[in-house]
């Protein structure tokens, strides 16, 4: 017969947690310093998506919320409180000839809402420059 002594082996067992994700931290709208903004409700490029660009002045947002998937769009300004525009006036074109010359109707509007939507690092277009003039009256 054979003698045959196995080695003893160690094993060291190792408990694996489930990783710790760090919520990123976004700023409010209210938060965010005076400047351009895009935000959309998704990153991919190749899908329908609404886009909502804004310039933050003081206490007020003025900016241009467009829905690629109906093709609608209006301007609107309003006051930041928290993640949303509140006390809303919404400008929609009624005769577009030049953006200088454009007659607009004003009417009160639902609050936005940013929970949902996402920053872009991309500057805004001709969108917003055409929304700011339709307040211009508004704020002399």
């Amino acid at each position: 017969m054979f003698d045959c002594k196995l080695p003893i082996l160690k094993f060291t067992l190792l408990t694996l947690a489930a990783p710790t994700v760090l919520a990123q931290i976004r700023p409010t709208v209210q938060s965010l310093p005076d400047g351009d903004y895009r935000y959309r409700d998704s990153t991919g490029i190749d899908r329908p998506f609404r886009e909502i660009q804004f310039r933050k002045r003081d206490r007020y947002i003025t900016g241009s919320d467009f829905d690629k998937r109906t093709g609608k769009s209006y301007c609107f300004r309003g006051i930041p409180q928290h993640n949303n525009i509140i006390n809303l006036t919404v400008a929609i074109e009624i005769s577009p000839k030049t953006a200088l010359q454009t007659k607009w109707k004003l009417a009160p509007g639902n609050p936005i809402n940013f929970d949902k939507l996402y920053p872009l690092q991309a500057g805004p277009g001709l969108e917003l420059y055409k929304c700011l003039t339709a307040f211009l009256p508004k704020l002399k």
